[in-house]
């Protein structure tokens, strides 16, 4: 699954550029208990990012994650791997994340490619297009 996820962020660094952060408090996730969680990314300093390839079922937690990150805007990346049927996965996950967050502060994306059918410029197009719907600028 390394591979997928790899992937995953290579897309979004090319989409956001030095405008996306992996480590430190922007990933953070403060549950009130024990260590933080971690989320895949941040971009902009307000939208919070996920990456995922796995079942339907693991992807609903990552946007378990992404409700409960202090970033007004969720970006929700799927790489079309483990789920039986991406479009429904990613239907369901814009209908939980509707419940909690406004219309327009989030976005899901299914990309084309994955870690062993890399898709590169294409699916970094179709995440930056997400990006610049949240507000992000990627002149900035």
């Amino acid at each position: 699954m390394g591979g997928h996820d790899d992937f995953g962020k290579r897309v979004l660094r090319e989409a956001a550029g030095d405008a996306y952060e992996m480590y430190g408090s922007p990933v953070e996730v403060d549950y009130g208990a024990g260590q933080p969680a971690r989320i895949d990314g941040a971009v902009g300093g307000n939208i919070a990012v996920e990456v995922e390839s796995r079942t339907s079922k693991q992807i609903r937690g990552a946007v378990l994650d992404l409700i409960c990150h202090r970033f007004p805007k969720k970006l929700l990346i799927l790489l079309p791997v483990h789920m039986s049927n991406p479009t429904i996965a990613a239907e369901q996950c814009r209908v939980a994340l509707a419940k909690f967050v406004a219309p327009g502060d989030f976005e899901v994306v299914v990309l084309a490619g994955h870690g062993d059918d890399p898709r590169l410029e294409e699916d970094a197009l179709s995440t930056r297009a997400a990006l610049m719907k949240l507000g992000f600028n990627a002149a900035a």
